[in-house]
């Protein structure tokens, strides 16, 4: 069976998600908007769509992965993640990476590996807002970066940015010899400098 660069990134996010803690969901996160909780919810919509479409590629089941309401705890979250996981690996015995995919909710059909890809921007990039935002180590391979940042590079236009409603922020400028996670960070929108603000206690 194939491996593929997205399992030890799902693994890594995975063990950060799991090492959230309740105090830390209303902690702000570099993605715009949203708190450590609010981030949960927004990846359990995408992974359980990510989990549908690898599971069925050529099918017609596709719920609106923002329209996730059910339970959001971090148990959940990992739960979700070890699942996709699973899928992944099928999917990928399966003969995956060549296979056509039908991806309505980010613009059509697209070829496996490209699917791929786009999970492995959105675990990379999401893993490092809530690791970032709870104080934990975030460093996966720089191969996997590579590969989310030419993703997004193929992917986002000008169009996409800064507006409300937009889904990605204005690109941050980071030195082209910077390490490829700033890259992708800076061309997603996020400062690779960025810290939290403390959460205080009381009201």
């Amino acid at each position: 069976m194939s491996s593929h660069p997205v399992l030890p990134v799902l693994d890594h996010l995975a063990r950060v998600i799991g090492a959230t803690t309740p105090r830390q969901d209303t902690a702000p996160t570099p993605c715009t908007g949203l708190d450590v909780a609010s981030l949960r919810r927004h990846l359990l919509g995408g992974i359980g769509y990510f989990t549908i479409v690898l599971a069925d590629p050529d099918g017609d089941r596709r719920p609106d992965p923002r329209a996730y309401t059910g339970p959001d705890g971090p148990e959940v979250l990992v739960a979700a993640i070890r699942e996709l996981a699973a899928a992944v690996r099928a999917a990928l015995a399966d003969g995956i990476e060549t296979a056509s995919v039908r991806v309505p909710a980010l613009g059509g059909t697209f070829p496996g590996d490209r699917v791929l890809s786009m999970l492995v921007a959105e675990a990379v990039v999401h893993g490092w807002d809530i690791a970032r935002a709870t104080g934990q180590e975030w460093q996966p391979d720089p191969a996997a970066s590579e590969r989310a940042h030419a993703l997004l590079a193929d992917r986002i236009e000008p169009e996409y940015r800064g507006g409300a409603g937009m889904p990605f922020a204005p690109e941050v400028p980071v030195s082209q010899d910077a390490p490829a996670l700033d890259r992708l960070l800076g061309f997603a929108g996020r400062s690779p400098h960025w810290t939290p603000t403390p959460v205080t206690e009381g009201g």
